[in-house]
């Protein structure tokens, strides 16, 4: 049954959300708070003599996440669009205050929050989702000049460099890699073509260069990766010990608050690792569900950007499904060690306000997004075939 209710901007009827992505979504958002709890209650008790310390902030940042994801959903993504430009400015002026009265991490040297009252928040974050604003806009207003770098893409890639160099010069490298990724997929999907794309990831490779030659912490732990030694008591304790834990669950795991790895074994337990902990506690059984919804929210993602009724929202729909999968298998790597280690939250589970805030909000404007579906035919392979044929000459 069709809602004949129409939103700004758009007047066909609206079909209802997609369930699967909300459930999917409610679900990871759930556990989440009974993983952060688990996780944490010792490391509270211990540096706070409250055990609910970080059960209790978090709880409060999941009441504002599901606040915006409502507004999200309740917005007619064209509405957001529509501002993007005055938006990725804003994000420009918050990478750059960052770096000016941002705190600075005195182990890392990193400078990524701006800290307000007793919460902090991390712009980078924020800049991630304002860049997938700002793309789909650019690319269905500049449809017909694609072809064209100069008039067709050069003020993209000025804007994306600017992006990745001021994330770098927060020693950020795993932000500059997600918005490499997400940028040049994005640019992909709107039809950019493959010449161009791969001057601006030439663009986003220097700068990541750049990066990893001013950090010594960077490069030691990408060399020791490279080279195959494992340093347990100094750049490898962290993810050898995420090991451990994983690999103490087993297949069902030691039961929820019996994990022995978050008595200050494992750093970040409660944070970037809440995943290894979720393999001790839940063991294989409960970390293979949560790469299931996490597949699920791409899935139904793909299929609400496949039925957008505008290049604009097939854009913003798959931009935002790629933001979430993207940094969720990225945290999958991290933790098993099938790359560098680096700091990177588990999207809509690990503690973390900018990540969880920008997560549900995103994930509500693709709900949105879904109650605009069309019934529209996948490509075949032949037209994708010849669709990337045109683009490569």
């Amino acid at each position: 049954m069709r809602n004949k209710r129409s939103t700004r901007g758009y007047t066909g009827a609206l079909s209802r959300p997609d369930r699967p992505l909300l459930l999917s979504v409610l679900l990871l958002t759930a556990l989440g708070v009974v993983m952060v709890y688990s996780a944490s209650t010792y490391r509270a008790a211990e540096l706070y003599q409250d055990s609910t310390f970080f059960l209790e902030k978090h709880v409060i940042r999941v009441l504002i996440g599901l606040a915006a994801f409502y507004v999200a959903y309740r917005t007619d993504y064209r509405t957001m669009t529509r501002y993007s430009r005055l938006l990725i400015l804003v994000g420009l002026f918050l990478l750059a205050l960052v770096l000016i009265a941002g705190w600075e991490d005195p182990v890392r040297g990193s400078r990524r929050w701006l800290r307000i009252g007793g919460f902090s928040f991390q712009p980078s974050e924020l800049v991630k989702l304002l860049v997938v604003l700002y793309l789909a806009d650019f690319l269905a207003r500049k449809r017909e000049q694609s072809e064209s770098f100069r008039r067709g893409l050069l003020p993209a890639v000025t804007v994306l460099g600017l992006i990745a160099v001021l994330i770098a010069l927060e020693k950020n490298l795993s932000g500059v890699l997600h918005v490499s990724l997400l940028a040049c997929l994005l640019l992909f999907l709107g039809g950019t073509r493959i010449r161009h794309l791969v001057v601006l990831g030439l663009v986003f490779a220097l700068v990541g260069g750049a990066s990893i030659a001013k950090s010594p912490y960077q490069r030691q732990r990408i060399f020791d990766f490279l080279d195959g030694t494992k340093d347990v008591q100094n750049t490898d304790y962290q993810v050898n010990q995420s090991l451990i834990s994983l690999g103490s669950g087993g297949l069902a795991g030691v039961g929820v608050g019996n994990s022995r790895q978050k008595f200050f074994f494992l750093p970040d337990s409660h944070t970037d690792f809440v995943l290894s902990i979720v393999g001790e506690e839940l063991g294989f059984v409960g970390a293979g569900g949560v790469m299931i919804l996490f597949l699920v929210f791409g899935w139904r993602g793909a299929r609400i950007a496949a039925r957008a009724p505008d290049l604009e929202g097939r854009l913003l729909a798959g931009g935002i499904t790629l933001l979430v999968f993207l940094y969720a298998m990225l945290n999958v790597a991290v933790v098993t060690n099938a790359v560098p280690t680096t700091g990177v939250p588990l999207p809509l589970v690990s503690y973390g306000g900018s990540s969880l805030l920008v997560g549900l909000f995103g994930a509500g404007v693709l709900l949105n997004i879904s109650r605009h579906a069309l019934r529209r035919p996948y490509a075949s392979a032949d037209t994708a075939v010849r669709r990337l044929a045109k683009r490569s000459s």
